[in-house]
């Protein structure tokens, strides 16, 4: 099986087991309202033979239909707790069908209080009682067909042979009618279980591709504040942080610092390996750079290959430690650079700079004084960290 079809097939099933999960929790959400049915029309039918035959087979049959009652219940709470707990298993539903046939085969039983009915109205309590436990079945337990038909097929067929072979030609008819109604009512269920089922199938489409809609713009967020070479954060991204933090410092007693980053005599080295190389020394230095980047700072290309760190929550003394770790890494890293002034492998220089809390700048104002310890590395002979030792004036002013 190739790739695609294997995923589509694992999908299918997916979404196939979470519809039977739902449609199981539905049967346990409405278990209640026939269990209450059945309890009430049982006192009914077994009050009503009682006072009419004085006969204990009605009470020992009302009796039996609380004990299946009992075990319904017993199983219904049983089941909720292991769906809650374990998810739901397909075996759940089978036991459930279980129970309910043996609710279904009591009120069967029912027949044999009917073939000795001999007043009219007891008849028709009895007949009256077993169909409408059978029409509420078609809601309640249609959401899992086998459940149904475990309930209505016992609890209807002795009826209506009873009926059917009693010689009266009344009963008779009233047999062949309960015949149509319980094959219009397993059409009802079934096509209750239809709809229902397709409900649930297109409640997990629609959380499926909304699912997939909020992945894919994600994913194209993503996109849109990422370089595309390195992997880092891009331009526009870093702008927006930095703008952000910047207002944060303006209201915080917390220092932030900014580490400017420039390749080494980068544009030689291109031109002597080509852009592939080029390309794969960026990269290099791109990871290098985002290793030491502190959890909630930001590694970012600034430009071309020049890189940036902004550091929130970071003093001066720390911001160039990090940054002198980067110098050395690099360094160790043996990039070959033949046309480097410097050293015979690729080299970075670093400006470091600080704002603590008594200093307020503007992201241009921070960016402008690292930038200017970038230049002052460079200048200095590069491969080495400069830091920022005045303040913000001092930038404002030239």
């Amino acid at each position: 099986m190739r790739r695609n079809d294997r995923e589509a097939f694992d999908s299918a099933r997916s979404k196939h087991e979470r519809i039977e999960r739902e449609m199981f929790q539905h049967l346990l959400d409405n278990a209640t309202i026939p269990l209450v049915g059945s309890g009430i029309g049982s006192v009914l039918v077994a009050g009503a033979m009682f006072l009419h035959t004085r006969s204990p087979v009605a009470l020992v049959w009302l009796l039996c239909v609380y004990l299946t009652i009992g075990v319904r219940i017993a199983l219904i709470r049983r089941c909720r707790r292991r769906v809650a707990a374990f998810g739901y298993l397909r075996s759940y539903a089978f036991r459930f069908a279980l129970t309910v046939g043996l609710s279904g085969c009591a009120w069967g039983a029912c027949a044999y209080l009917l073939a000795h009915a001999s007043d009219g109205p007891t008849a028709v309590l009895i007949v009256t009682a077993i169909q409408g436990m059978v029409m509420g079945a078609a809601l309640t337990l249609g959401a899992y067909m086998p459940a149904f038909f475990a309930f209505s097929v016992p609890a209807m067929v002795p009826m209506i042979g009873v009926l059917a072979f009693s010689g009266q030609s009344a009963q008779i008819v009233i047999a062949i009618y309960s015949a149509a109604f319980l094959v219009l009512l397993s059409l009802i269920a079934a096509r209750f279980n239809r709809s229902l089922r397709q409900t649930w199938q297109l409640r997990f489409e629609n959380e499926d591709l909304v699912r997939s809609l909020t992945e894919a713009s994600d994913k194209l967020a993503l996109l849109a504040h990422t370089d595309g070479l390195t992997g880092l954060a891009n331009r526009t991204r870093f702008d927006d942080v930095l703008d952000t933090q910047c207002r944060a410092h303006a209201t915080s007693d917390a220092p932030i610092s900014l580490i400017l980053l420039d390749v080494d005599h980068f544009k030689q080295f291109n031109d002597t390996h080509g852009h592939l190389a080029g390309d794969a020394c960026l990269k290099q230095v791109a990871r290098i750079f985002k290793a030491a980047c502190r959890d909630g700072g930001l590694a970012a290309r600034y430009g071309g290959e020049e890189f940036a760190i902004l550091l929130p929550e970071t003093d001066l003394a720390a911001a160039c430690a990090i940054a002198e770790a980067i110098r050395e890494r690099v360094a160790a890293w043996p990039i070959a650079h033949d046309m480097s002034t410097i050293s015979g492998v690729v080299t970075v220089s670093l400006g470091v700079a600080t704002l603590d809390r008594s200093a307020f700048a503007t992201p241009a104002d921070l960016v402008a004084l690292a930038d200017a310890q970038l230049y002052l590395a460079k200048a200095q002979g590069r491969n080495r960290v400069s830091h920022h030792v005045g303040d913000v004036r001092s930038i404002r002013a030239r």
